[in-house]
């Protein structure tokens, strides 16, 4: 080593030294610049999942590429967050190199940022399947290298939740990284140096779950002319020639960057999509540049090296008593990028894909509850199917984690792509179901004595009658149907509503002791005259129970008759509505016309508006059918078709399906399709509410932003939100509510006093301009041309979908918790199980014993009233251990748990792979801001809208 080289290497040394040492508090001009390599790796959007993976620069080349990188080099550093792709990746090297990599896990060279299997959106995914998602992932990284990461990495959504944040700080995060917030926000929080913030989120269980938020300076990308990767080198690589030029460039870059952050610590990151495919060589170019400004301390006011993000992190936490952190309790929605460009049309983009993510989610969470009391039953026919059924749930778990990507449930992937990921999870749907089947053929067989149960059937949740043949056929022959109900719930003095398709006949509903239950057996489709539903009342009771439903002799003997209809005329869109002594209401359907001029087309990801809504489909025929179960009202217009039921079991209550036809193209112009609830007794004076994830209701204002003063640009589209599971709006002088609860995402708002709109459904013929580059035009095979050889039929048309709205109206004060109710049993719909029975009736008094084991003696109750919660159960690999998570879905009032003492729990993290005092003692503390403590809440209670965790071994 000659002597120059030997003086570089100290001047790098005393640099690094400065960097990580105390001594340059915040008086020193030094910078602190930590780079951030990474790779923007979407799961799916422009190519399938497996494309991204193994085509291009590919992931599975990318992850190598720097792997390799790694080793060469102890400086280097990564990101990596995708895991479903680094798990792949992973699984497909050799004993060696998996060594080597968890090498370099430990020494803290690879890091994982999030650590969910994908990135996941914010606005469009449920809070359950979110939570899961993470745990997928958490649980390879701890399993593999004994990691939980600690600093989220949400650098794409388009908005943030507060349901995020919570969730995060649940699973042991301390911070988290953005790069989208809206233009304004930015310019506002550039100016006042607030693109660091502490986020409190607001919470109805007065718990505070405080995570510090970084935004990005330039994106998710590389310093301007920065960027290395083959894809985008635009600057040039560095040579001895520029590398002076190009220290100076960075150095001015920094600088200017320093200016709207608070610390003298920066981070910024260094990647951007499906990047790193040559590692080697992006390294080299920057630790050129790098290398050369912390070799002239003298001259440069800035500090380089790589690190990771928890690395910056704890680096500003180390200045926390003397930087104060502004703080934000409310969310980031809507996000706009620029003037007029809002990104609320992806809440309601691709209705059929997000009902089908939706409905594929609330079934997952009953299967792992009622797989887990089966295993405990200790049921040896049950444990021999342990094995196959965890491998299954494990299956669908990772494809419904995929669905969660913000360009997969969000509908703004191509075409191509959407069909993928559909056909992905009717994979793992299927396989699902056929070990779900071998269960429940052992339970039947238990519980019923009757060995000649042969195939079990089960349907979607937008199942026509023509899909359904095996029922419409064994009953049409005058063959018994054995319905099998698996409930999770745990309200089990309360009643609910079964709802089946079935053909045009009298029907007797039979229950375990050979009594006729009633029912009514509704035929509304003007187009299908067999298109026909039963509905009765069951009674609540966690676990199975069991129906036989055969053809009655008559209708007027049959305990389940078919109800007659009567026409009804002079209804317009303004009409009243009002069923059963019901609260009135006027429901209307509207649409607006998409912007296609050159300033903002609307498209999958941006709404924009031309005018305002016009009158969407005039009314056509107009039906009621007065039944034993329910009433119900049947509108049919030209373009969509309602049925407003109003069940007899519930007051104050109304369910409403619509089904949209195909949105017809005309000139061009695409349509945004609303609904409109109206209420003429509430004046919410443009204030209303709408569900984070979910989870907490979070208060909206037209026209108003909380932490800056909105510049209107955009008056619809600046004030639709995201909905997940409840929109409502309440009278200003008194406790009346109007709530809406929706069985997917959707956007909406309420303009006018008593209003609530829902977007649900768009069909647009232009790209607006954000990557995706290909229209949301939808289409499907045309039903109605049966035969190939049809004339004047069109065998494609835009796609169609039914929707279901539950609709409520509540005294606030004397009710608090019924919307939450509504969206309980919404959630958790009882799964429905099809068989041919030779027997026309149940064995004489037959007693159905359910599974008996200690899980089933854990109670969670309500002492103030009706308990309105989720209890998930996950069965664990490991012999008798589970996940209990509990959901106290109340606005108002704790629920407490008993456990029995032959139980061992601990309370933990959201994963249950750290026990949550663990995780209070190692929280990183924002010393300055002094964050006020939070409510305490008993080891054995769960406030409102509180999630706990816990693993429970029996």
């Amino acid at each position: 080593m000659n002597f120059w080289c030997f003086l570089m290497l100290i001047l790098l040394q005393q640099s690094y030294s400065r960097f990580f040492g105390l001594t340059n508090k915040l008086g020193s001009q030094k910078l602190k610049v930590i780079l951030l390599p990474h790779s923007h790796d979407d799961v799916g959007w422009l190519d399938t999942v497996d494309q991204i993976y193994l085509s291009g620069p590919g992931v599975k080349n990318i992850i190598s590429s720097y792997i390799n990188a790694l080793l060469e080099n102890e400086d280097r550093k990564f990101v990596q967050v995708e895991i479903v792709y680094f798990e792949r990746w992973w699984n497909e090297q050799s004993v060696l190199m998996q060594q080597k990599v968890k090498g370099l896990v430990e020494n803290g060279q690879l890091s994982f940022a999030a650590g969910g299997l994908v990135m996941n959106d914010e606005a469009t995914p449920y809070y359950e399947d979110i939570i899961d998602q993470i745990t997928y992932g958490h649980e390879f990284l701890f399993k593999t290298f004994n990691v939980i990461p600690r600093v989220g990495w949400q650098i794409d959504p388009f908005g943030h939740s507060n349901a995020q944040s919570i969730l995060s700080y649940l699973f042991g995060m301390e911070a988290t990284f953005y790069a989208r917030i809206d233009y304004q926000d930015k310019e506002y929080r550039q100016k006042n140096k607030e693109l660091e913030m502490i986020h409190i989120p607001y919470t109805t269980s007065k718990q505070n779950y405080p995570i510090l938020i970084h935004v990005n300076y330039f994106h998710y990308s590389s310093p301007p002319r920065f960027d290395f990767d083959p894809l985008r080198n635009s600057g040039g690589y560095v040579n001895d020639q520029n590398v002076q030029s190009k220290a100076d460039d960075l150095n001015q870059y920094f600088v200017r960057q320093g200016q709207y952050y608070r610390g003298q610590v920066l981070t910024h990151t260094l990647g951007d999509d499906n990047e790193w495919s040559n590692s080697k060589s992006y390294y080299e170019n920057m630790e050129k540049v790098v290398n050369y400004i912390n070799s002239h301390p003298d001259k440069y006011n800035i500090v380089i090296k790589f690190g990771t993000p928890q690395d910056y992190i704890e680096e500003i936490n180390e200045y926390s008593d003397e930087i104060f952190y502004p703080t934000k309790n409310d969310d980031f929605f809507p996000y706009a990028d620029k003037q007029h460009c809002y990104w609320t049309g992806y809440f309601t983009s691709k209705i059929a894909f997000k009902g089908f993510v939706r409905y594929t989610g609330r079934y997952f969470q009953q299967l792992k509850t009622f797989i887990s009391y089966s295993f405990a039953s200790h049921n040896q026919d049950i444990l021999d199917l342990k094995q196959p059924l965890l491998k299954a749930l494990k299956e669908l778990g990772y494809t419904l984690g995929v669905s969660q990507h913000h360009d997969a449930v969000t509908g703004t992937s191509k075409e191509h792509v959407t069909k993928d990921y559909v056909k992905m999870l009717h994979r793992d749907l299927t396989k699902m179901n056929k070990e779900f089947h071998r269960l429940m053929k052992i339970v039947i067989q238990k519980d019923l004595n009757e060995k000649n149960i042969d195939e079990l059937y089960q349907y979607t949740y937008n199942s026509t009658s023509s899909e359904c043949v095996e029922i419409y056929q064994n009953l049409q022959n005058n063959k018994t149907i054995l319905l099998t109900i698996v409930d999770t719930k745990i309200n089990e003095n309360d009643q609910d509503i079964i709802k089946i398709k079935v053909p045009k006949l009298p029907l007797n509903i039979i229950d375990i002791q050979n009594k006729l239950v009633q029912g009514d057996v509704i035929c509304s489709n003007s187009k299908d005259e067999q298109d026909c539903t039963l509905y009765f009342n069951y009674n609540i009771k966690k676990g199975v129970q069991y129906y036989k439903i055969k053809q009655g002799n008559n209708n007027q003997e049959s305990s389940a008759k078919i109800i007659a209809s009567e026409t009804f005329t002079n209804i317009t869109a303004n009409t009243k509505i009002q069923l059963d002594d019901g609260p009135e209401f006027q429901l209307q359907y509207k649409y607006y016309i998409a912007s296609t001029d050159n300033v903002q087309p609307s498209g999958a990801y941006i709404f924009r508006p031309q005018g305002g809504a016009q009158v969407y489909g005039s009314i056509q025929n107009v039906k009621v059918f007065n039944g034993t179960i329910l009433t119900e009202l049947n509108i049919e217009r030209s373009n969509v078709n309602t049925w407003i039921r109003k069940y007899k079991i519930l007051n104050s209550q109304y369910e409403v399906e619509t089904f949209i036809d195909s949105i017809q193209k005309e000139q061009n112009k695409g349509k945004e399709v609303i609904v409109i609830f109206k209420s003429d007794n509430i004046k919410n004076q443009k204030v209303f509410y709408t569900d984070s994830n979910g989870m907490d209701l979070q208060q909206r204002k037209i026209g108003y932003r909380e932490t800056w003063s909105l510049q209107t640009n955009e008056f619809v589209a600046e004030n639709y939100y995201p909905i997940n599971g409840i929109i409502q709006i309440k009278d200003h002088t008194s406790h009346n509510v109007m709530a809406v609860i929706n069985d997917r995402s959707q956007g909406g708002s309420s303009f006018n006093d008593g209003e609530i709109e829902i977007m649900i459904h768009r069909r647009m013929y232009q790209d607006d301009r954000r990557g995706v580059a290909e229209a949301l035009n939808e289409e499907e095979d045309n039903p109605q041309c049966k035969d190939q050889l049809q004339q004047n039929c069109q065998r494609i048309v835009g796609l169609r979908q039914k929707i279901i709205h539950k609709l409520l109206f509540f005294d606030q004060e004397h009710q608090p918790n019924l919307a939450r109710k509504a969206q309980l049993y919404l959630d958790f719909q009882p799964i429905k199980i099809f068989a041919i029975d030779s027997q026309d009736q149940f064995t004489e008094n037959l007693q159905i014993q359910q599974f008996q084991s200690l899980l089933n003696k854990i109670q969670v109750f309500n002492p103030k009233g009706e308990a309105i919660i989720k209890f998930y159960l996950i069965p664990r690999e490991e012999n008798n251990e589970y996940l209990l998570r509990i959901h106290n879905m109340q606005e108002q009032n704790n629920v407490k748990i008993s456990f029995p003492n032959d139980i061992s729990t601990e309370e933990t993290i959201l994963s249950g792979l750290r026990q949550w005092s663990e995780q209070q003692k190692i929280r990183l503390v924002w010393s300055k801001n002094q964050i006020q403590d939070t409510t305490y809440i008993p080891l054995d209670e769960v406030a409102p809208q509180q999630i706990k965790t816990f693993v429970i071994k029996i």
